[in-house]
């Protein structure tokens, strides 16, 4: 990446008071309860769904992340966890607009529990073994709400899970394994976090009033600052409003604090085997950005199209990014 994420952060937004680390092992029930005060919010049904990742290089995004500890926050499924597990989060909220994310996550909750290896998870979205993941699914969700409603999730889309997990299991890059199910120790984080309470997944929007709040009264709570908000390309898709500013300030954060985007452009640089650029940018320097008037991602991804972005397909831009763009 171009730029060294530590020369360009900067303290433009409030950090957490007297942050500390949870302590290891199970999240304490006092701790657990805290975590998951957090409402969803009704939002209307998605034209499409999104239960698997169409990206495929987030190992771009690692060497900013790695070991930064604190909370995550993100959205969509699975490719949270590579993220998360890399970042040795302490506790992970995800908040998707699609209310059936949520779903996804207790239906992965259950299966890795009972799958001590990335390939026995792998192995019961096969068809050899439908039966049997079913009958797994109804044991341990007998007693949800949801249950019945996850397991026929599961049914109708085993085929699709079973292609794209195989896909994950083999991402690799230069030998090097880059996915929760190509590296052993990210999965047994990711296992670990299920296990110990530490994964809460809602469905609520960019822009609500309710749900990311709650993250951040939570985070807050537990002393937890929120070093990595990870937006895909959701962004993308809204206006930066009031509310989603307040949504982004509600977070409480500290110089150490970053966001994760992936996008689309006609100039953009596109990374070997992917179709998105992966955009690295302090939350400190998102903030500031909201202060000069900047209202679209657009704007954002214009500036550091401008400064020049790495081949690499992966780029961190910052406070030294000239701000060229602010005018919606």
């Amino acid at each position: 990446m171009r730029q060294s994420i530590i020369a360009i952060l900067f303290s433009a937004i409030v950090a957490t008071p007297g942050a500390a680390q949870l302590p290891a092992g199970a999240l304490p029930e006092s701790a657990r309860r805290v975590a998951n005060d957090v409402p969803s919010e009704r939002v209307p049904v998605p034209e499409e769904h999104y239960p698997v990742s169409n990206e495929w290089r987030h190992d771009l995004f690692l060497g900013a992340i790695r070991d930064l500890g604190g909370a995550f926050v993100g959205v969509g499924t699975d490719q949270c966890y590579t993220l998360a597990a890399a970042q040795r989060a302490e506790v992970v909220w995800i908040v998707d607009y699609d209310a059936t994310v949520p779903l996804v996550h207790r239906l992965y909750g259950v299966l890795i529990a009972a799958s001590p290896t990335p390939a026995e998870l792998v192995l019961r979205f096969q068809r050899e073994n439908e039966a049997a993941t079913r009958a797994l699914l109804e044991r341990e969700l007998a007693s949800d709400p949801a249950g019945v409603e996850i397991v026929r999730f599961f049914r109708r889309n085993r085929g699709r899970f079973d292609q794209y997990l195989q896909h994950v299991a083999r991402l690799r890059q230069d030998g090097t394994p880059t996915s929760w199910l190509s590296d052993p120790e990210l999965y047994a984080r990711v296992r670990a976090l299920f296990a110990e309470g530490r994964i809460i997944a809602r469905s609520g929007d960019l822009t609500g009033p309710e749900t990311l709040r709650g993250v951040g009264s939570a985070a807050a709570r537990l002393r937890v600052p929120v070093r990595v908000r990870y937006l895909s390309n959701a962004d993308a898709f809204c206006p930066y409003t009031r509310r989603f500013q307040e949504n982004v300030r509600a977070l409480p954060a500290d110089d150490r604090s970053v966001v994760l985007r992936t996008f689309r452009h006609p100039r953009a640089v596109y990374p070997r085997g992917d179709t998105w650029h992966y955009l690295v940018q302090p939350i400190s320097d998102l903030v500031a950005r909201f202060e000069l008037g900047y209202r679209r991602a657009r704007q954002i991804q214009v500036d550091a199209i401008r400064a020049g972005l790495s081949r690499t397909g992966g780029t961190v831009i910052g406070a030294s990014t000239p701000r060229q763009a602010q005018r919606p």
